[in-house]
């Protein structure tokens, strides 16, 4: 039991997540009070809830009415002549309440951040988070390193998701002083580097009755604005 209501069941397979949190991913890109970021925020929703335990559809039953569907009328209908205050109240009202929903479902992801590289334990860009408080946890990830970035001419790698079969070890940091910080970490890391939700692979239980669960975090990942790192004695920025 948490402090905001009933933990979520356990996710211990990641494609159950993926698909989500991909959608959710787009929602973060597109701009506030818009049909990209409202339809994002709706199919991810549905995705999540029909991916997680505790789901109360009965066997056999059909999936519920497509949230894309229902953002179409919505869309219709608003697109009618004097309906743009209703369009603006209808995204003001929504986006808030399927986002809170959404952090819900997923066990407050905005309070778990995945660290593989300079912010880690002993790194040399760990005095970033090192007033967080809170706790550290082992998990892995799926994705790859690449020397790309600016955090790679310092010899960290940078993060690309992937479902290929590779993995990465990171040590998860959970803290519920974290949401007041992402717009100074997302500042830190720069446009060559963007926060995302990922599942990611964690210890669950202790014992006998020890596991691994999949939970929802951020990790930052690297954009296309990430530039290669370059062999000794090329010319060009070595910043």
């Amino acid at each position: 039991m948490t402090a905001d209501g009933p933990e979520p069941g356990p996710v211990r397979d990641p494609a159950a997540l993926r698909g989500a949190l991909s959608r959710l991913n787009e929602a973060r890109l597109a701009p506030e009070r818009s049909f990209d970021r409202l339809g994002a925020l709706l199919s991810g929703f549905e995705e999540l809830a029909a991916a997680l335990p505790g789901e109360d559809r009965r066997p056999g039953e059909g999936r519920r009415p497509g949230a894309a569907g229902a953002l179409a009328e919505l869309e219709a209908l608003l697109a009618e002549p004097g309906a743009e205050t209703g369009a603006a109240a209808l995204h003001l009202y929504l986006e808030p309440i399927l986002e809170r929903l959404t952090e819900a479902l997923l066990d407050h992801p905005e309070r778990r951040l995945a660290v593989y590289g300079s912010l880690l334990p002993g790194e040399d860009n760990h005095h970033h988070v090192a007033a967080l408080v809170g706790r550290w946890v082992e998990g892995a990830v799926e994705g790859t390193l690449h020397d790309r970035g600016w955090a790679a001419r310092q010899g960290y790698p940078g993060f690309v998701p992937g479902g290929s079969g590779g993995r990465v070890a990171v040590k998860v940091l959970e803290s519920p002083a974290l949401p007041d910080a992402w717009d100074r970490l997302d500042a830190f890391e720069g446009e060559a580097y963007r926060r995302i939700l990922a599942p990611v692979e964690m210890a669950s239980g202790t014992g006998a009755g020890s596991g691994t669960v999949w939970r929802a975090c951020n990790i930052y990942e690297l954009t296309d604005l990430a530039r290669p790192v370059r062999p000794p004695g090329c010319d060009g920025d070595s910043a």
